[in-house]
């Protein structure tokens, strides 16, 4: 059962900001004197942030964040989504526009809940430490995103009225890093608490802070403090991995064992999950009875990686029939058959198996030779992936000759356990695999026919964004 529900709220704190005018950069200044006076309108402001963020979630971020990459496709698709997976990517489009928008509308709320925090009086210091610390996960994350994707970005870290969002410039990425996201995140981290209980489940804990601390690290080659981070959490015991591999997914199963956050959608609410239709292609709406969006199909090249009949596969890719063939699609993501766009489908931002898997990664990077604390993490991932409790199917280090070799066999493990849930493309330019592995996935599908260039590790600035305010220029490399 999902917990914590905070659609409607957002969309009536979407209504107070304005964030749909065309004459202002979203990230304008709330009137919101009246409405913060106290601590229950705190807390139905966080719920309304984690609104804002479900939003940013709901439909496109699986559009940047995987079709990019090697795992998924829109063959068939002519939209703009196929222009992304094409990397045809220019300003104008309103994929990337609309990424922009919603991360800074969750930020815009996060700031004016941030600054009314002060001015009121709480039950405790412990419900004004998280409530805190909650606006500070969320707006971490959301700048988190917008740097891995546009580079240089507009820092805003409090209210700011109309005028000042029309002349504001962009702030280096590595800055936005060191001033805000990081020590966001060691706050929250401090002031969040383990777990709750009730109709609390599914708001952001310490664990959920620390994480995305290791992630960050792990993004800045910061090798060293991600491994203190993560092994930190991980000696701590409060999480572990489920013995089935398709349970993490069920959406009866929400916010179980494994997940450290996941992005809350109820059955029945506008603006709910979209991932069920959007994972299933277009030919299988008649076998379906439903609509299918098929902005995330399985590659050919994902699919053969596999080792087919393992219990990863089998709940990860699945097979119907419709329009005289045998269709593959992401199994993973949940449809009820009743439901059109906004089914129970959570969406899994940070479980343990990708804890296991950074701080593998980080103690590969620290250390020449491969250690055995993290040939046991990629162990645990194995056993599960082929449902089997003994060593069958584990490495051992006599396979792992090198650290190199180490490497990839780590992001092949990222890539066969994480895929379909917005890691692999930043993965990818992370690791700065991007033009190679890209380039030669279309040679062997596309002949050639396109191509993933330097630049193309960024996103370009919304030009929607640049006609409001021409301080965001020049725009990124390659997009001007």
């Amino acid at each position: 059962m999902k917990q914590i529900k905070y659609i409607l709220i957002a969309l009536c704190l979407c209504t107070v900001s304005s964030c749909d005018l065309l004459d202002r950069p979203v990230y304008n200044h709330i009137e919101s004197s009246t409405f913060y006076k106290n601590e229950k309108d705190i807390n139905l402001a966080v719920i309304g942030a984690y609104g804002t963020l479900a939003s940013v979630y709901a439909s496109d971020y699986v559009k940047y964040a995987e079709l990019p990459g090697d795992n998924s496709t829109t063959v068939g698709d002519t939209g703009t989504q196929a222009l992304i997976d094409k990397f045809i990517i220019s300003p104008v489009n309103p994929i990337i526009e609309s990424a922009w928008r919603n991360h800074y509308r969750c930020i815009t709320n996060v700031n004016e809940i941030l600054a009314a925090i002060p001015e009121i009086t709480f039950t405790s210091q412990k419900k004004r430490d998280q409530y805190e610390g909650e606006a500070l996960f969320l707006r971490a994350l959301c700048y988190f995103n917008l740097v891995r994707m546009f580079g240089d970005v507009v820092y805003i870290d409090r209210p700011i009225t109309i005028e000042e969002s029309q002349k504001m410039s962009r702030t280096a990425r590595e800055k936005v890093y060191s001033d805000l996201i990081i020590p966001d995140l060691k706050k929250a981290k401090k002031q969040l608490p383990d777990k709750y209980s009730g109709e609390d489940i599914g708001r952001s804990t310490s664990g959920a802070a620390q994480t995305l601390l290791g992630k960050v690290y792990l993004t800045q080659h910061d090798y060293e403090n991600c491994a203190i981070e993560l092994g930190d959490l991980i000696e701590q015991n409060r999480y572990q991995l489920l013995p089935k591999f398709a349970d993490i997914f069920n959406p009866d199963n929400a916010n179980h064992a494994e997940s450290i956050f996941e992005i809350q959608y109820e059955k029945g609410y506008t603006g709910g999950s979209q991932w069920s239709c959007q994972a299933h292609s277009r030919d299988l709406a008649t076998t379906l009875g439903v609509s299918t969006g098929a902005v995330t199909l399985p590659t050919a090249d994902i699919i053969e990686k596999f080792d087919t009949g393992s219990a990863r596969y089998e709940a990860t890719i699945g097979k119907l029939s419709g329009g005289g063939k045998m269709i593959s699609h992401v199994k993973k993501h949940y449809m009820e058959l009743s439901i059109q766009n906004h089914s129970d489908d959570n969406w899994p931002l940070l479980r343990y198996a990708d804890v296991l898997l950074m701080y593998a990664e980080a103690l590969n990077e620290l250390n020449p030779t491969p250690t055995d604390e993290a040939i046991d993490c990629i162990n645990q991932i194995r056993r599960r992936a082929f449902a089997v409790t003994d060593t069958s199917h584990d490495l051992t280090p006599a396979e792992i000759i090198d650290q190199q070799t180490f490497r990839e066999v780590i992001a092949l493990e990222r890539r066969l356990e994480l895929c379909f849930e917005g890691h692999r493309w930043f993965d990818l330019v992370r690791t700065g695999e991007y033009m190679k592995v890209m380039n030669a996935h279309f040679e062997r599908y596309n002949a050639g026919a396109y191509v993933v260039e330097n630049y193309n590790d960024l996103f370009p600035i919304p030009q929607r964004e640049i006609d409001v305010n021409p301080n965001l220029l020049p725009n990124n490399p390659g997009y001007n």
